[in-house]
């Protein structure tokens, strides 16, 4: 009896164990869907899950990166997110169905696409990608590598601060205006020559003495 007892009680610790865990399960994240042949990334968008394909296992269907293919997915009691829809690009990239998605653990992920009604409706499992899965459409760095300069522009010389202002316009210059009068030419030492006095006849007569020279 308490063998039964024993059992009873380890069973029931092992399923409140599995509704804790898929309770504190999230659908955000990277999963890889259920072919294996793509990858899509479930994000929260305005409180409700979207969904982007980030990586194909063909690179010639590289294509469909970061087509959307789910949307609109409202949160629902028992962790449940439902009321969205879900496209399947295999099939049709233009007709949407609806999904139901349901996270069983941190590493399963539950789709459920129904039309209208859940009692017609296909159930997919998809598995968390790993941690190192590398997305389409981003080129993963080398490691210890250095990212290249950005080209460098053409340098212009400096200037000096002079050359940098507009040229000022020439000033203008008055016109040369008519010549004064020179003055009266002095002799060799530079004094003005001095006047000579001659009286004759009782008449006085003034004249430059140089002229008696």
């Amino acid at each position: 009896m308490i063998t039964v007892i024993k059992r009873a009680v380890g069973s029931l610790v092992i399923t409140f164990a599995a509704c804790g865990s898929a309770l504190a399960a999230s659908p955000i994240g990277i999963w890889i869907d259920h072919t294996g042949r793509g990858a899509v990334e479930i994000t929260d968008c305005g409180g409700r899950l979207c969904g982007h394909i980030v990586w194909v296992k063909d690179a010639g269907h590289s294509d469909g990166c970061n087509f959307q293919v789910i949307g609109d997915v409202k949160p629902m009691a028992g962790n449940k997110w439902d009321g969205g829809w879900i496209i399947d690009p295999d099939k049709d990239p233009n007709k949407k169905y609806d999904v139901e998605i349901t996270p069983l653990s941190d590493q399963k992920l539950k789709i459920l696409g129904y039309i209208g009604t859940k009692f017609f409706s296909e159930t997919m499992m998809w598995t968390r990608a790993p941690a190192n899965l590398k997305k389409c459409g981003v080129e993963a760095a080398k490691p210890g590598a250095v990212p290249a300069p950005p080209p460098a522009r053409d340098a212009e010389p400096p200037r000096r601060d002079a050359e940098r202002r507009d040229p000022e316009p020439p000033v203008a210059r008055p016109a040369p205006g008519p010549e004064a009068a020179k003055p009266a030419p002095r002799d060799s030492a530079g004094a003005k020559p001095k006047d000579c006095k001659l009286e004759f006849a009782g008449v006085s007569i003034t004249f430059p003495c140089k002229e008696l020279e």
